[in-house]
């Protein structure tokens, strides 16, 4: 009798994994097609990567990306820690008021929060381009870096902190000698984590983008409305290789601090 759960859990997983990968990998194998169309594979070719790195226009909008990107990890990673910290010296009923406030950016719908943060910086009168996108990046990407370093705040064992309360220190000195240390890898996840979402972003992307500061998603939506060809396939296939770079090496890093506490 449990053979055939297993089974049905065996088949289960392979269909979703088969579903989920086949287009990737679809994407992956005609970047190197020697035919411009997507409908017939008619040899292996480098000349599609040839042609995207001599592309000026999305080497620019590649630098406008990973500018903001960049900016928005270190500034989700300053706002998301700060929050995170804040929570330890709350009342549980304030905690769940942060929470609430923190969380809200991933339950709001991209198009509604795009279309909020639009109205939002036209009252303002700021001009969209660099800062209306770090800031709007850096809405949605801060509840992450909080979530990650609340988790590993709450693994820290109070006593420590008690501990160093009664020596004397103060608030200040236990942040930067005990709190700060302790969850400075989670930091680092959540900032490389900051770093992927930024550079996946498209819809408040869309909105936020000024005439001059154009991101490479959005860039790429605007190729693919002519058709898919094996240029855009190519930088895909590099767009996917970066982030599973990035979501690897944060991995890595989580992996190498829970050994490392484990061992001391």
């Amino acid at each position: 009798m449990k053979a055939k759960p297993q089974r049905l859990r065996t088949f289960y997983l392979s269909l979703f994994f088969v579903l989920l990968y086949i287009p990737v990998l679809a994407v992956i194998l005609y970047s190197f097609n020697q035919s411009p169309s997507t409908a017939q594979w008619t040899g292996f070719t480098l000349d599609w990567y040839r042609q995207l790195f001599r592309d000026r226009v999305i080497a620019e909008v590649f630098k406008i990306s990973i500018v903001v990107a960049i900016s928005t990890s270190i500034l989700s990673a300053l706002l998301g820690t700060a929050a995170a910290i804040t929570t330890l010296q709350v009342t549980e009923g304030m905690e769940k008021k942060i929470n609430t406030v923190m969380l809200l950016p991933l339950l709001v719908p991209e198009v509604a929060l795009g279309v909020s943060l639009l109205l939002f910086f036209s009252a303002l009168k700021l001009p969209f381009g660099y800062l209306t996108l770090i800031l709007s990046h850096t809405l949605f990407c801060t509840p992450y870096v909080y979530i990650m370093v609340q988790l590993r705040l709450k693994e820290i064992d109070i006593s420590v902190i008690e501990a160093a309360k009664d020596l004397g220190a103060g608030r200040w000195q236990i942040i930067k000698t005990i709190i700060l240390p302790l969850v400075a890898p989670s930091i680092l996840t959540a900032s490389l984590l900051a770093v992927a979402i930024s550079l996946d972003d498209v819809v408040i992307s869309t909105y936020m983008a000024g005439p001059t500061s154009t991101t490479l998603p959005v860039h790429i939506f605007s190729m693919m409305r002519v058709g898919v060809t094996p240029k855009v396939n190519a930088l895909c296939t590099l767009i996917l290789v970066g982030t599973f770079f990035i979501i690897g090496f944060s991995q890595f890093i989580s992996k190498k601090s829970k050994q490392r506490e484990e061992f001391n």
